[in-house]
């Protein structure tokens, strides 16, 4: 009689498991600037999706080639388009933040050595309320022909 029920209650707990831990955010197109290799920063780019039913927010990002990773966007200030660091970025339920050149970007500080072109970097997120979700972004000179950029 235990065995009985023991193995139907496994078996619910390993499938409960298995939903839990599957996360609603997801990063897609991620890709880093390739630059002369004595600059000391860089930029980094991705697509982060959230097919959740509430809210995210990214607390923090890292890359091992850097010191640290800022959020960064670009406002239009008395005419004067000027780049502003960010505390955390937000998506909506059921939404997509595109960090893309131009707008809302992750900065990579205090490089160790400028990654070069067909080169990969692992761009790792933390949320406020779950884990870190990371991507391998291939190091390139631009957005390709597959990118769309928004200026307004």
């Amino acid at each position: 009689m235990f065995i009985n029920r023991f193995i139907p209650a496994a078996l619910l707990l390993a499938l409960s498991v298995g939903v839990a831990a599957e996360s609603p955010v997801s990063l897609t197109g991620a890709w880093v600037r390739a630059l002369p290799p004595t600059q000391p920063n860089t930029a980094g780019y991705l697509t982060i999706s959230n097919s959740g039913t509430s809210a995210i927010e990214v607390v923090s990002a890292k890359a091992a080639i850097a010191d640290r990773v800022e959020f960064h966007t670009m406002r239009e200030v008395d005419g004067y388009v000027r780049m502003e660091q960010l505390a955390t970025l937000k998506v909506a339920a059921g939404q997509s933040l595109e960090l893309a050149p131009g707008g809302t970007h992750l900065m990579l500080l205090g490089l160790t050595a400028m990654p070069g072109e067909g080169e990969s970097v692992r761009l790792c997120l933390t949320l406020a309320a779950g884990p870190e979700i990371c991507a391998d972004a291939p190091v390139r000179k631009d957005a390709g022909d597959n990118t769309h950029h928004h200026h307004h």
